[in-house]
C-alpha cells in the first residue's frame, strides 16, 4: 500500500554526505587536528537529521495513504484513529466542566463514530512524545503503527540513539562544540556507527513497507 523507495533514497543520500565528510577530513595517513574532530561532531548532527527526516516523512506517507484510501474514522486501526481524534481530543480539554457532558464528550463520540469515507486525519501530524527523537520516540512510533518492538529491528544502533540525540542537541544549543563531540569518536568508531545507522534504518523502512502492504494495516477487518 505504501512505497518506501523515496525514503530509502533520501536516507542513502544523507548517509552518503556523512561518508563524504569523513572521507574528505580523514585522509591517509590519519589527520590529527581540530578539523577532523569537528567533522566527526558534525557527522553526528547529520546522522540525527537523517533519522528525524526519515521518521517524519514516513509518517506523512502513511497518513496521506490512509486519507487517500478514504477509510472512515470508525474503521481505522487504533493508532491511525488517534490521529483522526486529535483535534477533537484537544478541543475537549478546553471545554468547561458544565459543558463536558452536554457538548464536549458527545462531539468526541461523534467524530469517533464517523462512518463517511473521509478520515479526519491531518497529514502534518506526528506522534511526538516530547523526547526530541530519543528511543522513547521510536517506541511510541512503533506502538502507534503496530510494527513490533523497534529494538529488534535496530539492533546495531538501538543503544546509540539516545547518545546521538543528546550530542546533537548539545551542539545545537551551544553546550558542546562539534570538536567536543568529535573527541568521543575515533574514525573507526564513527564509520561503524554510520554504516550501522544506514543498514538498520534502511531495514526499518523495508519492514514498515512490508507491514503496510495490506489494507488491514490501515483499517480494522470486518
Amino acid at each position: 500500500m505504501i512505497s518506501v523507495a523515496p525514503h530509502r533514497q533520501a536516507l542513502k543520500e544523507r548517509i552518503d554526505v556523512v561518508v563524504s565528510l569523513i572521507d574528505e577530513t580523514h585522509p591517509k595517513p590519519p589527520a590529527v587536528g581540530p578539523i577532523s574532530r569537528e567533522a566527526r561532531g558534525l557527522a553526528i548532527v547529520l546522522l540525527f537529521a537523517a533519522y528525524e527526516d526519515m521518521l517524519k516523512t514516513l509518517t506523512r506517507t502513511i497518513l496521506e495513504t490512509a486519507i487517500q484510501m478514504r477509510i472512515s474514522n470508525s474503521r481505522l486501526q487504533p493508532g491511525l484513529r488517534a490521529f483522526a481524534m486529535r483535534d477533537a481530543a484537544k478541543s475537549l480539554r478546553d471545554v468547561s466542566e458544565r459543558k463536558v457532558y452536554a457538548a464536549g464528550i458527545p462531539t468526541v463520540i461523534e467524530v469517533l463514530n464517523r462512518r463517511d469515507r473521509l478520515p479526519t486525519i491531518n497529514p502534518d501530524d506526528f506522534p511526538d512524545d516530547g523526547s526530541f527523537m530519543k528511543q522513547s520516540q521510536v517506541k511510541l512510533w512503533a506502538q502507534t503503527f503496530q510494527i513490533g518492538p523497534p529494538g529488534r529491528l535496530l539492533k546495531g544502533i538501538w543503544n546509540s540513539i539516545d547518545a546521538v540525540v543528546t550530542q546533537r542537541n548539545k551542539i545545537a544549543h551551544g553546550a558542546l562544540t562539534p570538536q567536543d563531540v568529535g573527541r568521543e569518536y575515533s574514525e573507526g568508531d564513527l564509520r561503524s556507527l554510520v554504516s550501522n545507522w544506514h543498514t538498520d534504518w534502511d531495514a526499518f523502512l523495508q519492514h514498515v513497507e512490508k507491514c503496510a502492504s495490506s489494507r488491514d494495516f490501515f483499517r480494522i477487518p470486518r
